[in-house]
């Protein structure tokens, strides 16, 4: 199995629909009164939210019915006392939507119009991200859509990509038994045999920090220092791999630089990542903060700046691994492990 394209994703989630859902029961009961409902009944919040994540799963709305969620004794009687006007004339005072109701003290009603709207900005997030995603050279060809995950069951998302996919996709949407829980499961079948994916294309850009001579028609003078009589350019990002990028799993990639002094005992050589392919500089606004060091010792100076040390740089399963070797002394350091399924 190999990836086609590197992974792409954003704030799309189901856990921002929840997050609507708590928005819309602080506009209607008031930010301070459910925040301290949370803090006084932790456990009943947690059955009010998942009675939330079942019912957004369904369909009710979508065919046009009312969506009731069941609200906690403790909740109500914390909202509308103790001196409050009446719970119902307060609510729709402060609901936006016509379809909101407390019924018989015990459910909230939420009517189509308003359960949609919590789907809504998610929805519009996920649809143009996929629109652009297939439009892609590489994805082409695709012609079937899997969804997985627990937002997976949402009718409402899966509707609206049956909308949007319908006359590009022959199969519209493929879900899983479970979709829910696929991706753990694909995570341990994953952990099980790793080999069964064979490539990868890397989602950002990898490199560590170097020195270089200095070259006035390529550096910027700003970062000229001089070390050992010779001019140099410092923080230089050496690519390692750039993004989309394809390596294959167990792929080594070798590096052989030199010290810059020639009593240095040790070599550093902080790596980064960019969202720029073209990067020059660890310093460019496109990279990030250092995502992992490797130090090699090189206690035996003879031979001055005359020393190489190697960097190997294996790419396997969802890291890198780099190891440093100084071929003098034959010092190894110890590994250093980067993630490399995060962008930057």
């Amino acid at each position: 199995m190999k990836e086609i394209y590197q992974v792409t994703g954003g704030a799309y989630g189901g856990i921002y629909v929840d997050e609507n859902f708590e928005k819309l029961l602080e506009n209607l009961f008031g930010i301070r009164k459910v925040k301290e409902y949370r803090i006084k009944f932790p456990a009943e919040w947690l059955r009010l939210m998942n009675d939330f994540e079942m019912k957004k799963r369904g369909r009710r709305a979508l065919d046009g019915k009312i969506t009731r969620i069941t609200l906690p004794r403790n909740f109500l009687e914390m909202v509308s006392a103790p001196s409050s006007s009446d719970l119902a004339t307060r609510l729709s005072k402060s609901c936006n939507f016509h379809d909101v109701e407390i019924y018989n003290d015990e459910f909230l009603c939420l009517g189509p119009e308003t359960m949609k709207s919590l789907f809504d900005s998610v929805i519009n997030g996920i649809i143009p991200h996929m629109r652009e995603l297939m439009s892609k050279p590489a994805l082409k060809n695709v012609s079937c859509l899997f969804m997985v995950g627990g937002f997976a069951e949402s009718v409402f998302l899966q509707e609206a990509i049956k909308m949007e996919f319908r006359s590009r996709c022959r199969v519209l949407p493929l879900l899983p038994n479970y979709a829910s829980i696929a991706v753990v499961q694909g995570a341990l079948m994953f952990g099980q045999k790793p080999t069964i994916v064979t490539s990868r294309v890397m989602s950002t850009t990898y490199g560590f920090r170097i020195y270089r001579e200095f070259d006035p028609t390529k550096h910027d003078p700003k970062k000229i220092i001089i070390a050992e009589g010779i001019a140099l350019c410092k923080e230089i990002f050496d690519v390692v791999v750039k993004e989309n990028d394809v390596v294959e799993v167990g792929e080594t990639k070798r590096f052989t630089r030199l010290p810059l002094y020639n009593d240095q005992t040790e070599v550093r050589f902080p790596f980064y990542t960019s969202t720029d392919p073209n990067v020059k500089y660890t310093t460019d606004s496109s990279v990030g903060p250092s995502i992992g060091a490797l130090v090699v010792d090189s206690p035996d100076t003879s031979k001055g700046m005359n020393r190489n040390i190697v960097l190997c740089i294996f790419f396997g399963d969802t890291e890198i691994k780099v190891t440093g070797v100084d071929e003098t002394s034959d010092n190894a350091s110890a590994p250093v492990y980067l993630d490399f399924l995060t962008k930057s």
